[in-house]
């Protein structure tokens, strides 16, 4: 009778090692789903930052994006005014994305990554 209570003491023990070692394999699983989560969230807003940064330099040169997708493809000179609406929204684009290289930057950092 002794052996059998032993025996299944030492299988409780053995049950309990074996869950908190599951446990640790799902926290690391979790922490690097959050961490692909966030690196895939900063890879769509660069491509966004990229187009609008080609909108805004084909609307530098005179072209028109809307005009493109309808297979128009004539230039016309942009004012002087549209210029400097233009370079504001630029420098706009510019301070967002740099803010949002150091969100992710530090992201990364609390994260552990390197």
């Amino acid at each position: 009778m002794n052996y059998l209570i032993g025996i299944i003491f030492i299988a409780l023990i053995g049950y309990i090692f074996e869950q908190r070692r599951h446990i640790k394999f799902l926290e690391q699983v979790n922490h690097n789903q959050e961490t692909h989560d966030v690196m895939t969230a900063h890879q769509l807003e660069l491509t966004r930052h990229k187009a609008k940064m080609l909108e805004l330099t084909l609307n530098t040169l005179g072209y028109n994006v809307e005009r493109f997708e309808d297979s128009d493809f004539t230039k016309r000179e942009p004012s002087q005014e549209q210029l400097q609406e233009i370079w504001s929204e630029y420098l706009q684009l510019q301070q967002k994305s740099r803010s949002a290289q150091i969100k992710f930057e530090t992201e990364l950092e609390l994260r552990g990554v390197d």
